[in-house]
């Protein structure tokens, strides 16, 4: 996957629905975005998104033709304990495979998918999410030294220049090209962002909501 040629085409195959669909069930949870950060947020942009959901088969065929790939298993880790990592894996592997690509789907748990990813060599492609966070610029999706190794010296610079910079204008500016790099590299491909609903019952107490779900200091209260 040190070939970018690869990387579009997957990003070329890909028709972003239905994986989501299968990941999370409902439209409700699902919205279908270009932008690496949120809309809801001030840095959310549509730069590159020409590049997003493209789902061109024959674009992805001439990539991959142009590459000189010749069937080499590509191996992806997933685990089946995030719904939404495992099920769009599967929905992604019959498009890819529709194009010509060999999907060599690795299921574990969480812990080995995140113990592996941190040895390049044992690996391709691995599904994850990321959870909110108000800077961009310490986002994972952006970030060299993350699983995926993006060290790109434009990107860098650019990130670095960000880091300096108050104006949020000019910081705004400096992240459309950020997301325009993202895109042109395909080195981490987006899929779409999701939604949780968490509902509990009123004898429930202390849980509080947040981007995992966790039962610390959790009672019930049966009077």
């Amino acid at each position: 996957m040190t070939d970018k040629r690869l990387r579009q085409a997957i990003q070329a195959a890909l028709d972003v629905e239905p994986l989501l669909l299968a990941g999370l069930g409902h439209k409700d949870f699902y919205r279908l975005d270009p932008g690496i950060v949120f809309q809801e947020q001030a840095y959310h942009s549509r730069a590159g998104a020409a590049a997003y959901n493209q789902h061109d088969r024959e674009k992805a065929k001439r990539l991959l033709k142009d590459a000189g790939y010749a069937g080499q298993p590509l191996r992806w880790i997933v685990t089946t304990e995030y719904e939404h990592h495992y099920k769009p894996a599967l929905v992604a592997k019959s498009q890819l495979e529709e194009v010509g690509f060999k999907i060599d789907l690795q299921v574990s748990d969480w812990a080995t998918v995140v113990q592996r990813r941190a040895k390049p060599e044992l690996w391709d492609v691995f599904s994850t999410a990321f959870v909110f966070l108000p800077e961009p610029t310490v986002t994972p999706q952006v970030l060299c030294d993350w699983p995926g190794w993006w060290c790109n010296p434009e990107k860098d610079a650019l990130l670095q220049a960000m880091s300096r910079e108050s104006d949020l204008k000019k910081r705004q500016a400096l992240w459309e090209k950020i997301q325009t790099a993202f895109y042109a590299d395909a080195a981490r491909i987006k899929v779409g962002d999701y939604f949780r609903l968490d509902a509990r019952r009123k004898e429930v107490q202390g849980y509080e909501p947040g981007p995992y779900m966790h039962f610390w200091n959790v009672w019930l209260d049966r009077r």
